[in-house]
């Protein structure tokens, strides 16, 4: 007997396949500024939360040291300047969001021998982890989390550690 639907096997993959739809989106502070290398950001952004299991919408925000500085000291006590926050909101609709300070990515690229892009996508990363449930305030969580860091960047942590000795 013939299948009356010929896409039945078709459908049954898609189904199967379906990737949770959830966004990664960018904003910048100023209004007449883009956020640079979104094509390139968003796939990493969505690979990796899939990969942890944190799928869910999540907002990113290049933001001015002053914005970065007032936010941590409003929040976490420390009256300084950081590169990157993130806030779990855990909500149906929204994840959480990420707080980027352009300038002080770019101060802190050439201490990690990084370029502006390669800084950015790192601190992107460390921040989707932190929304994943990574943390660094103890010793062995670090390690995990700065080996899942070297994993998403493709970097050789092997290589790393040796040239920390």
């Amino acid at each position: 007997m013939p299948d009356p639907d010929p896409n039945h096997n078709q459908k049954k993959t898609l189904k199967k396949s379906r990737i949770p739809a959830f966004e990664v989106s960018f904003f910048c502070e100023q209004e007449n500024q883009k956020f640079p290398w979104v094509a390139r950001f968003e796939p990493l952004a969505k690979k990796l939360l899939m990969e942890e299991g944190s799928a869910g919408n999540v907002n990113v925000v290049l933001c001015s040291d002053e914005t970065i500085r007032a936010m941590n000291r409003d929040h976490r006590k420390l009256d300084k300047v950081t590169d990157v926050l993130s806030y779990e909101w855990h909500e149906p609709y929204l994840l959480g969001e990420i707080y980027i300070a352009k300038d002080q990515v770019m101060r802190q690229a050439p201490q990690y021998e990084n370029s502006f892009y390669a800084e950015l996508k790192r601190v992107l990363v460390h921040g989707l982890l932190h929304l994943s449930g990574y943390d660094h305030l103890k010793a062995p969580d670090r390690r995990v989390m700065r080996r899942r860091e070297q994993e998403v960047l493709g970097l050789n942590p092997y290589e790393i550690e040796d040239n920390n000795d």
